[in-house]
């Protein structure tokens, strides 16, 4: 067994274990977590294609516009566009597959990933997918209250986080905030708060979504105006079908 696989299974018996004493309510069972996370990854999923026109709020005052649409039909994807520099990119809604994307208007296409920021804003293509899907049966809630239930996940190992601390509104079943650890349990990259949740193509989306990013030392505030399309636009789909 690899190093930081050993510390990772030590510290998740270690942190599983007093979880368990101490935050996990009176007759619940892993069998229960397993059902809710269940649910939260199928209210998170993309169901019909959707619209989001974003105005960004950067930390230094700045303010920048775009486009998002989540387009779950074969062969459809995530795309989002900015209006300022031209950027244009489609990836999935998963974290299977690459994506493409272009940084200005007739750039030659590059290969971007669900990871990648989307067109210098601090989101991403995991924001918009239960990218948190791990095995559940190590996942343990780590604080509770009567709105809100904290699940700490265990990334999969091919994924470039190693925990994700979610807290889910239990109403919803849909995050409210996420706090993102890379390569240790102690470094928190990435905090994202969803708030103001609207029905849109049978799903709650958020209206405001706010992302503290401590490697860039950055907090950007973006407000998504939510619609229900027919189909994906065809000057998002044309330069990536070309």
């Amino acid at each position: 067994m690899q190093p930081l696989r050993v510390e990772k299974f030590a510290l998740m018996t270690l942190i599983f274990a007093a979880a368990a004493a101490v935050a996990a309510p009176v007759g619940a069972s892993m069998s229960d977590l397993v059902r809710f996370l269940e649910r939260a990854d199928r209210m998170f999923t993309v169901e019909r294609v959707v619209q989001a026109k974003v105005a960004m709020t950067r930390s230094d005052g700045t303010k920048a516009a775009g486009v998002l649409v989540l387009d779950p039909s074969d062969g459809g994807g995530q795309y989002f566009s900015m209006e300022e520099t031209g950027w244009r990119s489609r990836t999935p809604l998963s974290w299977d597959g690459e994506g493409r994307a272009v940084e200005k208007t007739d750039a030659a296409p590059r290969k971007v990933s669900v990871d990648d920021p989307l067109g210098g804003t601090d989101l991403r293509g995991i924001d918009f997918f239960p990218f948190w899907k791990t095995d559940y049966t190590t996942a343990f809630i780590s604080d509770e209250s009567r709105l809100e239930k904290t699940v700490s996940l265990y990334a999969a190992d091919e994924r470039p986080y190693t925990l994700y601390v979610i807290s889910f509104d239990k109403e919803k079943m849909v995050p409210r905030l996420i706090k993102y650890y890379r390569d240790s349990f102690s470094n928190m990259v990435r905090i994202r708060t969803d708030k103001d949740h609207v029905m849109v193509g049978g799903r709650p989306r958020p209206q405001k979504i706010m992302v503290r990013d401590f490697s860039e030392n950055t907090l950007t505030t973006y407000d998504l105006e939510w619609s229900e399309l027919e189909e994906t636009p065809e000057e998002l789909v044309s330069w990536a079908t070309n």
